[in-house]
């Protein structure tokens, strides 16, 4: 039931965004690693593969299918290639962006916080669910840069915009393995 209700303020968002004129921005709540790998059906580290945009058979509206070869699997199941999609794209001249959503780069390696509805594979939670790795002498770190719309709630349950700290916490691909462990070890929600 609780997937439903996700499901449906997904769509309504959805909605929302694409009713011309009204927005000109997403909003998103922000979620933690951890709170995200729970409502994934799988944390992987991918390499982007080739896109291929067309309109969606559905909502007639431009559509990006990006191949991902899965290089690991951090935490769930995913097969070894498969296809997220992502409302948006450039098709015929005319270009839909949806704010707030990841943008991929074919041969980029990431993490990625991936859910799978009905056969199909969706990022989690938008921009939140790709981290892009960078290769360092120090080993691979991982990197995001969240955009504005991303919202928290404070003590009162007041919704106020997230600000990232100046200095962000460096992390890892090892340690981000290390969380995932303890994530599963704790059982893994779907």
């Amino acid at each position: 039931m609780r997937f439903f209700s996700q499901l449906l303020a997904m769509v309504s968002l959805l909605v929302v965004v694409f009713m011309p004129g009204t927005t000109q921005a997403t909003t998103a709540l922000y979620v933690d690693d951890v709170e995200q790998a729970e409502r994934s059906t799988a944390v992987v580290v991918a390499t982007i593969g080739e896109a291929d945009v067309g309109i969606h058979p559905k909502w007639n509206r431009i559509m990006t299918r990006t191949e991902v070869s899965v290089d690991e699997v951090l935490l769930g199941n995913a097969p070894g290639l498969l296809e997220i999609e992502q409302m948006g794209g450039t098709l015929y001249g005319e270009t839909l962006y949806v704010p707030g959503d990841a943008r991929f780069r074919t041969g980029e390696r990431c993490v990625l916080f991936l859910r799978q509805v009905d056969g199909d594979w969706f990022l989690t939670a938008m921009e939140q669910s790709k981290y892009r790795l960078v290769q360092t002498r120090h080993g691979e770190l991982l990197e995001r840069n969240l955009s504005d719309g991303i919202v928290v709630r404070d003590a009162s349950f007041q919704l106020r915009p997230y600000k990232e700290p100046p200095k962000k916490p460096i992390k890892t691909l090892r340690s981000f393995r290390a969380l995932m462990k303890s994530v599963d070890s704790t059982g893994m929600s779907q």
